[in-house]
């Protein structure tokens, strides 16, 4: 009795690099994924201190646009920046554009939208 040969059939001959490339694309998702979450973090953090930024400065009489604008990374894209005057506050709202998978590449139905409330006197 002799050593049995192990030979594999023919179906079977490309599957691991099928597979290989199945875990590649997975894991490649699951970086994209990540990396937009880091994006979305980054611009709601940004967006919620630009608000505030915007609230004070309209506080103290500076311009408003020009302090938003300079408390947000130079990668953000503002949507929009409106001041609004309650009876009894400042009221700045920041609509900023979140970056999908690449830093200028933006889309207008991605928006991250902050505001801040800063009282009078």
């Amino acid at each position: 009795m002799g050593a049995r040969e192990v030979t594999t059939r023919p179906r079977d001959a490309g599957l691991t690099s099928i597979e290989l490339v199945s875990y590649v694309f997975v894991l490649a998702m699951i970086a994209l994924v990540c990396v937009q979450g880091v994006f979305l973090t980054q611009v709601t953090s940004a967006a919620q201190q630009a608000a505030r930024d915007g609230a004070r400065a309209a506080s103290l009489g500076r311009d408003v646009d020009h302090e938003v604008r300079r408390a947000l990374p130079h990668w953000a894209t503002v949507e929009s920046i409106s001041l609004t005057t309650p009876s009894d506050a400042y009221r700045v709202e920041v609509r900023v554009r979140v970056p999908v998978l690449l830093r200028g590449v933006t889309s207008s139905s991605f928006v991250v939208t902050r505001d801040a409330i800063l009282p009078r006197g």
